[in-house]
């Protein structure tokens, strides 16, 4: 069988020594003298996380002095290797596992919530004796807890969102433009998700950055479609092997392309369907880990993701760090956040590749010179008068030119005010 068409699936694993060791050292050799297609990925202070190759029948995959694939090697003996060097290999994901699990937890807590499933069960301050802390308001708090998270959002889309974004999520928002590109900041502890007036403000890179663990990025597709992405997730991975003692070009190939495809990015990005749109290499490169020719640092890969669609590099600076000379938005209540859209028009609406067009150049000409803006209205407002006088259908339109112009030269008024 071709090796390409080989079936296996790529298990994260953890190896602990027991006393809180870091076993890295250790699982690297044990794996290395199988030859095993794995990869570490560091340790976390509990743990060294594993990535290992399984097939559907337990085998895994590994490769022989001459370089070929083969799948003699069980998971079963796998783990009682490691347990000769006095370490625990976790493969986890099988229905037993999972089974022992859910057995220890019912064990465990199961009366408690038992008792609290039931209207006359026990009182909150009782649940110490199941196994739940004295305080459970505490625990609960603690448990549903969402920690803040720092938002930098790049689209096409104008002001408008901002002023939304600030308002839903009762938070300050940054609003910066630069060419076609526009950012939006804020920090939230609310589950939030892109606003979007239609197609022409798509894409939306939602770049999330928790104050702990790894961010993750959003991303928003002019087709509705979207996908989570971790640039971060793999960075620390290394190969076991070195590809060069890898005799069979094959195999190697097997093993690099398992390393470089673990987290599905590429799948990911081709459900999006954005086209020319993004640099695809340039966001693959930005989610390779380091040891295969991936982008170096944190911050570094996260850049680079999203300045693979185009964002101007100004603006990418700006989402990181901060966001100078940029309008800032506060929540101000529905009413005057509504009033404010509408004194905004349409220059604040329309998406920033459209801004070019007749109908935004013209509001901005009037934006430009408010006495024009007042003359046009007047004379609005004018015709609306002769027209009242005229037949029920010129009495009909009339009207409303009248109160279109009075609207104009209200908002007119009031922006004038606030310069």
């Amino acid at each position: 069988m071709p090796a390409e068409q080989i079936a296996f699936q790529i298990t994260y694993a953890s190896v602990d020594s027991g006393d809180g060791a870091d076993p890295t050292i250790a699982v690297e050799r044990i794996l290395r003298e199988q030859r095993v297609l794995a990869a570490t990925r560091g340790f976390d202070g509990e743990s060294s996380i594993v990535l290992i190759p399984v097939t559907e029948s337990g085998g895994v995959v590994s490769v022989d002095d001459a370089g070929h694939l083969r799948f003699d090697l069980s998971t079963t003996r796998l783990e009682a290797l490691f347990a000769e060097e006095g370490l625990t290999l976790h493969l986890g994901g099988t229905d037993d596992a999972l089974e022992e699990v859910d057995a220890e937890l019912e064990q465990e807590y199961g009366e408690a919530f038992e008792q609290l499933d039931d209207p006359s069960g026990l009182a909150q301050e009782e649940l110490g004796g199941f196994g739940m802390p004295d305080d459970a308001d505490e625990f609960t708090d603690d448990l549903f807890r969402v920690e803040p998270v720092q938002v930098a959002e790049f689209s096409r889309r104008g002001p408008w969102a901002a002023r939304l974004t600030a308002q839903l999520l009762d938070t300050e928002v940054d609003h910066l433009e630069a060419g076609s590109w526009s950012l939006c900041r804020y920090r939230t502890d609310r589950a939030h998700g892109a606003l979007s007036g239609g197609r022409a403000d798509l894409p939306v890179i939602e770049v999330n950055i928790p104050a702990g663990g790894d961010a993750w990025i959003e991303v928003t597709a002019p087709h509705g479609r979207s996908a989570l992405f971790w640039p971060n997730g793999e960075r620390l991975t290394r190969p076991v092997l070195d590809f060069d003692s890898i005799a069979v070009p094959e195999s190697a190939e097997v093993y690099r392309r398992m390393l470089s495809e673990a987290d599905g990015v590429r799948e990911e990005l081709a459900e999006l369907e954005l086209g020319e749109a993004v640099d695809a290499e340039a966001v693959l490169r930005a989610c390779l880990p380091e040891a295969l020719g991936g982008i170096v640092g944190e911050k570094a890969r996260l850049r680079a993701f999203v300045a693979a669609f185009g964002v101007t590099g100004s603006l990418v600076d700006a989402g990181f760090e901060e966001a100078t000379g940029a309008r800032r938005f506060v929540p101000r209540g529905w009413g005057r956040t509504v009033g404010d859209l509408v004194i905004g028009g349409v220059l604040e609406t329309t998406p920033l590749t459209h801004r070019d067009r007749p109908v935004a150049r013209f509001a901005r000409l009037l934006r430009e010179r408010p006495l024009l803006g007042a003359a046009i209205s007047i004379a609005e407002l004018a015709a609306g008068v002769v027209l009242r006088r005229r037949s029920r259908f010129g009495r009909g339109l009339g009207v409303l030119l009248i109160i279109d112009a009075v609207a104009d030269l209200l908002i007119l008024a009031i922006r004038m005010r606030r310069r």
